[in-house]
């Protein structure tokens, strides 16, 4: 599930693409530190979470498909704030972002402990919480590679631009139709 093409991979993708490798390392810190909040909060609730309201279900869902549709259209240079603001700190706070309302992630993290660990390591929880620091780790290695493959690619990417960032924008609106399947 980490290594499958969502919106965290095609936007590392797109930020190495746009920014070189050292240039998306912002981003990927959002990435990163937003992994062990979700990683945290899902450990901490993930009883209370299987049984959540549809409200917020759907509240996340909502505001996950906004974002998404921003990032469609951010791929093919619209831009919603002015030109120039591509500082560090906003790129890290842009993958917080985008990490904290993927629901894929977060259903990654919940079917990990509900699927995976609960039942095998029953009530060890430093254990099961272990694990759920490996998966962070996991998620981030693919991030990673997903951004240097848009380095390496960067000019194949510039001369089929217009092409990939259609092909992305389909893979993100695919997104937004799984989270709502």
């Amino acid at each position: 599930m980490a290594i499958t093409p969502g919106p965290n991979n095609l936007m590392a993708m797109q930020e190495s693409r746009l920014r070189s490798f050292r240039g998306s390392y912002p981003f990927l810190l959002g990435l990163f530190v937003s992994f062990f909040i979700l990683d945290f909060f899902t450990f901490l609730f993930m009883n209370e979470l299987m049984s959540a309201p549809t409200l917020v279900l759907n509240s996340l869902k909502c505001i996950g498909s906004i974002y998404l549709v921003y990032l469609i259209f951010s791929l093919f240079g619209y831009s919603f704030q002015a030109k120039h603001v591509t500082s560090s700190n906003g790129r890290f706070w842009a993958g917080m972002l985008l990490n904290l309302t993927n629901v894929k992630v977060i259903l990654y993290f919940l079917v990990g402990y509900i699927s995976f660990l609960m039942p095998i390591f029953k009530n060890r929880q430093l254990l099961i919480l272990s694990f759920g620091v490996i998966m962070c780790f996991i998620t981030t290695a693919c991030n990673v590679l997903w951004a240097l493959l848009g380095s390496l690619f960067q000019s194949w990417f510039t001369d089929h631009g217009k092409f990939i960032n259609a092909v992305l924008s389909v893979l993100l609106i695919y997104a937004i139709y799984e989270m709502w399947k």
